[in-house]
């Protein structure tokens, strides 16, 4: 990695109380790295949970966020101090393009980028007024997180749950509150995307997820509503239903897309019953 003589730094490696080797693995990679690196064992399982713990170890002014399966590339932490520099900026996002561990199928669009965390936006630097860039690749100032508190510890991966927004609600409190918020091509990562991910049943199951994440966020309902659901979201299911049905049988529009559609709502309702 290139890294400006300039530019103190270090890394933060979170163990969100894995069950594998992290520990040992980081104890061994700092044997031997050539810059400063801290391993922080976090307890309370989730990635925000992990995120938080990060920034209240954090010592520098710029907090980079990524993920365990992105490798960066060569010029990325280069890239990030002349952004800030040049611009009075809260945080800024950059490009987060794939490593396919097998072909992607036809029926994987960009559309669906998002639910693999993959971001391009084209060669321009770009002032966002819509929270859509991604924790794998992310810098925030420290004294934004003084200022508007840190990641919503509701939201955001937990184990065997494909939860996810903690980054996007944090963004829409920035943007809210007249805060730029920046996407940067220069500032670059390679996510890693196995053949796991590259299955309609890992949407399926992102979708239901979050629909029963949506459905904890809405909390109590007092109106009309049959097993702790509201009766418009009945409604609604049956409707993405029809549409669904319709798409797979006349080919009109992607039944697939139709088909997540109806798996968000199945998670709704879901979500709202296990609430009861």
């Amino acid at each position: 990695m290139i890294v400006p003589d300039k530019i103190e730094w270090e890394l933060i490696v979170v163990d969100n109380n894995s069950p594998d080797n992290t520990k040992k693995t980081v104890k061994s990679f700092q044997k031997s790295s050539p810059f400063l690196v801290r391993y922080v064992f976090e307890k309370k399982q989730g990635l925000s949970f992990a995120r938080n713990r990060g920034i209240q170890e954090a010592k520098g002014e710029l907090l980079a966020f990524t993920d365990d399966d992105v490798r960066v590339d060569r010029s990325w932490l280069k890239n990030i101090a002349p952004v800030f520099e040049k611009y009075d900026i809260a945080c800024i996002g950059g490009k987060i393009l794939p490593v396919w561990e097998k072909p992607k199928p036809d029926w994987l669009t960009t559309d669906l980028y998002g639910n693999l965390a993959l971001l391009d936006y084209g060669e321009s630097i770009i002032y966002l007024d819509k929270p859509k860039i991604w924790g794998a690749n992310i810098v925030i100032k420290k004294s934004i997180f003084k200022k508007y508190g840190k990641f919503n510890t509701m939201l955001g991966r937990i184990p065997c749950k494909l939860f996810g927004f903690e980054e996007t609600e944090f963004l829409e409190t920035l943007i809210k509150n007249n805060e730029k918020v920046l996407y940067t091509p220069d500032i670059l990562v390679y996510h890693y995307i196995p053949k796991s991910r590259i299955a309609k049943k890992y949407f399926r199951k992102w979708w239901f997820d979050n629909g029963e994440l949506k459905a904890h966020l809405m909390g109590k309902y007092n109106f009309r509503k049959f097993l702790n659901t509201p009766y418009y979201i009945y409604i609604d299911t049956i409707k993405s239903l029809l549409e669904y049905l319709k798409a797979a049988l006349f080919r009109h529009s992607d039944p697939f897309q139709k088909e997540l559609v109806l798996f968000n709502y199945l998670g709704l309702i879901s979500g709202r019953i296990k609430m009861e």
